[in-house]
């Protein structure tokens, strides 16, 4: 197989779900190590790096020092869209809700970095922990989602951020629902897991760089979705 030049790290992820699905990797087995992927499908191996770690923020893989990765589960269900189609917001409301948070989280994660407390990131550990529990549960996905969000306003120390930011999710709170059915689970457990990271380093840049990250393909898998669709 050889990977086109074009969202490289996404056509690496559907090769390695395949690999999952077909039976090819198996739970309990090592996968092939960075250097024979990146020869097998002519990718750098950060790229090849930076799809293993979105199959280990899901948990469906192990990376173990100096032995390899492996295959903890194949449960591929976190990769699926709930496949409801009755959508009651226009794109235009979804995505300006995204665009407002873009500008707005971008900069709290970044506070947020500077003064979280050890008990805010527990907090944090236990909404990313019930999201990922959540996959298939729209409902527990999208509040825990939510206070996961709030939370880091919180910690910004910033009370015009927290109640702006609270206000705007709390009246959108059913274009997440919305946004959740159209992209799914994967890129909300992969992104959180990384902004939470970032937040533990004390790193305001990295989580900062994250959120609006996180946010622009939010609202890119939309709009390609709604394309689809």
């Amino acid at each position: 197989m050889k990977i086109q030049k074009l969202n490289v790290t996404a056509q690496i992820i559907e090769y390695m779900k395949s690999n999952i699905e077909n039976g090819i990797w198996r739970a309990g087995e090592m996968i092939p190590s960075e250097h024979v992927l990146t020869e097998e499908l002519s990718v750098s191996r950060a790229s090849i790096r930076t799809a293993i770690q979105q199959f280990i923020a899901l948990g469906l893989m192990e990376s173990h020092h100096g032995k390899g990765t492996y295959l903890i589960s194949n449960d591929m269900s976190v990769f699926r869209k709930t496949g409801r189609k009755d959508h009651y917001y226009s794109m235009e409301d979804i995505v300006q809700s995204l665009q407002y948070r873009i500008i707005v989280e971008k900069g709290t994660a970044q506070l947020a970095a500077e003064h979280i407390t050890p008990e805010g990131l527990m907090r944090l550990e236990a909404y990313l922990d019930e999201m990922k529990r959540s996959v298939g549960d729209s409902d527990g996905f999208v509040r825990s989602d939510m206070m996961f969000h709030q939370e880091i306003s919180e910690a910004s120390g910033n009370l015009l951020l927290k109640h702006g930011l609270c206000e705007v999710l709390t009246n959108t709170r059913e274009y997440h629902h919305q946004l959740n059915e159209l992209v799914g689970y994967k890129n909300g457990i992969y992104y959180h897991t990384m902004i939470l990271e970032a937040l533990k380093n004390r790193d305001g840049k990295k989580a900062g760089l994250l959120m609006e990250e996180h946010l622009q393909t939010s609202m890119k898998d939309a709009l390609d979705s709604e394309t689809e669709s």
